[in-house]
């Protein structure tokens, strides 16, 4: 069973709070109709929303998601925030301003003075007098709903394919609440024009008296003054604790390859990076979600706190080592160096704001050509949806590996990648990565073809080529599009060598130097099918490269 996490309860709370919303815009909509219809649909929403269960769940989630949200902004330690981060934020502290004055003129108003707040009641309070706070409340709390539940979901294989319909209903539903409201604002503004059946309406609902309306609209100022207190005092203790961490001892930071900041005790390494303007591709806000985050730890390891439930279950299904963590869930309190695992091809882990002056320079790396076996017999009169999810599948698979062994893929070539290990630690070490990295697509591309080898009628094979060499890395532009990619003749010994292990039945073909940069030029014969001079380079073939892994994984392990 898993661990529940005050992350876990904050987006269940907030899954309650958002299925609740919809159901109540879906209940306006039925204002298209008739107000009797709304009134009816409202009956049965209340038989669960006014039960003791349902009152209770609901008065849970709404002080659970937000008395979590309120800890997780002022624990920040630093404010860089995405778009759609500072978005969630902005719209989660409007909405108590807007919501709690309502709850109160209908909910309490109702269990305080016996209302019956109906849509007959609700639509004359509100319309004209407050339609557009209305309208401005429904757009705050479905935005800030979608926008969690996209960043939610964006991780899941199935959300991509159901996005379309999705953003449909995500435009639809709120369209339809706003236009039935209108509908029925203007049907029952239009009912008490008529000064008889306003005074019949003020019967029927029950309206509140002068001094009920009196102390309802003291609960509203109240209400309002404290969300405003709440904000000052959650704005005052983010200032005091950011006063507290310059003051706090620092330890040292170190990005391989990069920079090296002093940072306060106290912050995550993720907010460590964004807070030192430093590039970070993390898409999920710190949630342990994307992975993106992910780092190896080179020195330091043993002063981190073990992995919590969310980072180990994230790192289990990536099949990480145990050296690797995610930036977002470690707070460094000892000096710390580190390998970012997910690089951006423009991005060396430098600073933003310095982003654009990498220096060309040349630097020895270790260079990997994974192409398809057959790639023309997979694309034939196949329907282009169902080759792009072929391909899709198949890129993905070896991108994951990659990324996950500091590689970076450098560009596609049609059939296959060139991938480029070794950038920031230097080639003996890019080596023993590579070698890694293309045990884990052997392993990766059993899975792939589990899903689509009954579909091409064969399983998918690779041809890889892997060399070692001096390459100029530096930054490429085409218009405004800036990539960084290496330069020079080695790149043509990789495509060679994947050619001759196509051609002699082989996974891959690796070069003596590679071979030996990574500890596995004595791998036994069981490992090696073949070693053999082809022009000026020794070739090593292999038939499987995941039993040659072990070996290079075992050579890190010594050498470490």
């Amino acid at each position: 069973m898993p661990a529940v996490t005050f992350q876990t309860i904050r987006l269940l709370s907030g899954l309650v709070l958002f299925a609740f919303a919809a159901t109540h815009f879906l209940n306006h909509a039925v204002g298209l109709f008739s107000l009797e219809a709304m009134d009816e649909v409202q009956e049965w929403r209340l038989l669960v929303t006014r039960s003791w269960p349902g009152m209770v769940v609901l008065s849970a989630a709404l002080l659970a998601h937000a008395a979590l949200a309120f800890a997780k902004t002022v624990q920040r330690g630093t404010w860089r925030l995405s778009g759609w981060e500072m978005v969630q934020l902005v719209t989660g502290f409007a909405i108590p301003l807007l919501l709690l004055p309502h709850i109160i003129e209908t909910h309490v108003a109702h269990a305080l003075f016996g209302v019956q707040d109906g849509y007959l009641y609700a639509l004359a309070l509100l319309w004209p007098r407050a339609a557009w706070l209305q309208t401005g409340l429904l757009l705050l709390v479905w935005i800030h709903g979608c926008v969690g539940l996209h960043h939610w979901l964006k991780f899941r294989g199935w959300y991509r394919s159901a996005l379309p319909l999705l953003i449909v209903l995500a435009v639809a539903v709120p369209m339809a609440a706003l236009m039935g409201f209108v509908v029925s604002g203007r049907a029952v503004a239009g009912l008490l024009s008529d000064p008889a059946m306003a005074d019949r309406m003020r019967q029927v609902t029950h309206w509140p008296g002068e001094l009920d309306i009196k102390w309802l609209s003291l609960l509203q100022l109240s209400a309002r003054i404290a969300v405003a207190a709440l904000i000052v005092a959650g704005a005052t203790i983010v200032v005091f604790r950011h006063i507290a961490l310059l003051a706090a001892p620092k330890v040292a930071i170190t990005i391989a390859g990069g920079a090296t900041v002093q940072a306060p005790i106290g912050p995550t390494l993720l907010e460590i990076i964004r807070g030192h303007a430093l590039a970070d591709l993390s898409e999920c806000g710190g949630r342990a979600r994307c992975g993106r985050c992910r780092v190896r730890i080179e020195e330091g390891a043993p002063a981190l706190a073990p992995p919590g439930a969310a980072e180990r279950g994230l790192l289990a299904g990536l099949k990480a080592p145990e050296n690797v963590r995610l930036a977002c869930q470690i707070r460094p309190a000892a000096p710390l160096t580190i390998t970012p695992l997910v690089v951006d091809g423009a991005t060396l882990i430098q600073s933003i704001d310095q982003a654009d002056d990498i220096q060309s320079e040349r630097r020895g790396v270790c260079l990997v050509e994974i192409r398809v076996r057959s790639f023309a017999a997979i694309a034939r009169d196949r329907l282009a949806s169902d080759l792009v999810f072929m391909v899709n599948e198949i890129f993905g698979a070896i991108g994951g590996a990659i990324e996950a062994h500091a590689g970076r893929i450098d560009r596609f070539l049609g059939d296959g990648v060139l991938a480029v290990f070794g950038e920031q630690q230097g080639p003996d070490r890019g080596c023993r990565d590579a070698l890694q990295a293309i045990g884990a697509i052997d392993l990766a591309m059993d899975r792939v073809n589990e899903k689509i080898a009954a579909e091409i009628g064969r399983p998918v094979e690779l041809a890889i080529g892997a060399h070692v060499a001096d390459m100029v890395v530096g930054r490429l532009r085409l218009g405004r599009r800036s990539e960084l990619a290496v330069l020079g003749l080695g790149a043509e010994v990789p495509a060679r060598l994947a050619g001759l292990a196509e051609s002699r039945g082989w996974q891959l073909a690796l070069s003596g130097a590679v071979a030996k940069a990574a500890g596995v030029a004595g791998a036994t014969s069981d490992s090696l099918a073949a070693s053999e001079q082809s022009a000026d380079l020794e070739v090593i073939g292999v038939p499987r490269a995941r039993d040659l892994a072990r070996v290079a994984d075992a050579g890190l392990a010594a050498s470490g």
